[in-house]
């Protein structure tokens, strides 16, 4: 790009290269991107490694590096390159001595690249949509690519900070994993209960309400998903649209959690819910679960009516669940009728 041309704007390719751009950089874009490149500064400061060099301070070859940035979900060859702890998570993959990394590494990784994807994909679109769409209407080019410094610098901030985190995760994991093992003796079956939650009519609101309106009822039921089950002491597994799925080894939080979820929703006039909860023996792996008793549980979702929690015998048997007979079910994928009952209440403990 050519500074002479007067109708580039100057200022601000001034402003970046104080900030540390490069002539080239500034070339490579349009206009319009100029902005981005601010923040892109923060998040490629320190990455001064390319993959051979990433290789050679961890003691590697590069396609063994490579292998282990595509497991993460990350093509090397993307990104803007590779910094100091990429030697330290490198070099603990490739000079793993224990087994573990051959054995389990490859599935783990594509489960914490997925994740921390979607962290990611969350940060840039909650900064797009909410603080950059109200800067870009009140900050000239120069405040809005400072604006776009510090984001990016919070983000960065904010994933270095993860690692506490991720060991506190880890301590409440290991003890849900005990709690959930005790009286079963294969290792990749837990007993737990599932329960799916889900919103009737979403589909017929995605037809009439703005992308905006949408946008706002999933993030309200993902909140009220997410506070309930932390207070009750279950986890969402994992949200699937306009669904939940919420696992505790103890069915009763699950129905809890489930019950209130449905009282929560009632005050939305523009959708209900509806649940299923089911309890028993089921597999886990890498953080999810898997059988016969998560498939009862999705069905029981499915025949469940507008505001009903419908659950199998195990759980409105267990201690504290009030529930009422809903009659026989024939439940696609399982050759026998399956007993229902409908949650009316648990007790708080």
């Amino acid at each position: 790009m050519d500074e002479s041309d007067p109708g580039e704007p100057l200022e601000l390719i001034r402003h970046l290269i104080d900030l540390g751009a490069t002539p080239e950089q500034i070339e490579e874009l349009d206009e319009s991107d100029l902005i981005g490149l601010a923040g892109d500064l923060q998040l490629s400061a320190g990455l001064d490694l390319d993959l051979n060099g990433l290789a050679a301070a961890a003691g590697c070859r590069p396609e063994d590096a490579r292998t282990i940035y595509e497991l993460l979900g990350l093509p090397a060859d993307q990104l803007a390159g590779f910094g100091e702890d990429d030697v330290k998570l490198v070099s603990l993959a490739a000079g793993d001595t224990t087994g573990f990394v051959e054995r389990i590494g490859a599935p783990l990784f594509r489960v914490a690249g997925t994740a921390t994807a979607r962290v990611a994909e969350a940060a840039v679109a909650a900064y797009v949509q909410d603080i950059e769409a109200e800067a870009a209407r009140e900050l000239d080019p120069i405040a809005l690519a400072d604006q776009n410094v510090i984001g990016s610098t919070l983000a960065v901030g904010f994933g270095e900070a993860l690692s506490t985190v991720f060991r506190h995760h880890m301590w409440i994991a290991v003890r849900r994993q005990r709690s959930a093992q005790e009286g079963v003796v294969l290792p990749q079956v837990v007993r737990m209960a599932v329960g799916f939650v889900d919103m009737v009519g979403f589909t017929t609101l995605t037809r009439f309400a703005s992308p905006a309106e949408l946008l706002a009822t999933v993030e309200e039921f993902e909140r009220r998903a997410f506070d309930t089950a932390q207070r009750l002491g279950g986890r969402i597994v994992k949200s699937i649209g306009d669904e939940v799925m919420i696992a505790a080894p103890d069915a009763a939080a699950v129905a809890a959690i489930a019950h209130e979820l449905l009282a929560e929703q009632r005050g939305d006039d523009s959708v209900q819910a509806r649940a299923g909860v089911a309890a028993g023996d089921v597999l886990f792996r890498l953080g999810d679960y898997y059988g016969p008793v998560v498939n009862l549980a999705s069905r029981l979702t499915n025949e469940a009516l507008p505001d009903e929690v419908l659950a199998d015998h195990a759980t409105a048997d267990a201690v504290g669940v009030e529930a009422r007979p809903a009659g026989q079910r024939q439940l696609k994928g399982f050759a026998e009728p399956v007993e229902a009952w409908t949650v009316t209440g648990v007790d708080s403990r």
